[in-house]
């Protein structure tokens, strides 16, 4: 995608179009959730885009994952530091579900 952006998707209804940009952030740095807020912020005044989203671990799944990798603070911190408040930007944080019944083996070569 131009600027970055993971993921971009429009939906017209009733003659009216919306766009939005994805950034999708689960490895990596965190330092680097700046450059997705600008590529995000880019695209907005580009025109390209109408909202912004970015989907990072929340702090508590952040933990469990690779050393210094984006959490949900940090992507908000990243904004405040980037000055795009009055952006239509959304910061989603996901959630690990907890542990559940194993899942089954998939079966594969069955053989004849």
């Amino acid at each position: 995608m131009s600027g970055g952006v993971d993921w971009t998707k429009c939906k017209t209804v009733n003659g009216t179009q919306i766009c939005l940009g994805v950034e999708i952030q689960f490895s990596g740095r965190s330092d680097l959730l700046i450059v997705d807020v600008a590529h995000l912020r880019d695209m907005i005044i580009a025109g390209a885009i109408d909202i912004g989203v970015m989907i990072v671990p929340s702090d508590r799944l952040g933990k469990y994952l690779t050393d210094r990798g984006p959490r949900f603070s940090d992507a908000t911190r990243a904004v405040e530091r980037a000055r795009a408040e009055d952006l239509p930007l959304v910061v989603l944080a996901l959630e690990h579900d907890g542990p559940g019944p194993a899942l089954a083996k998939r079966r594969t070569r069955q053989g004849k």
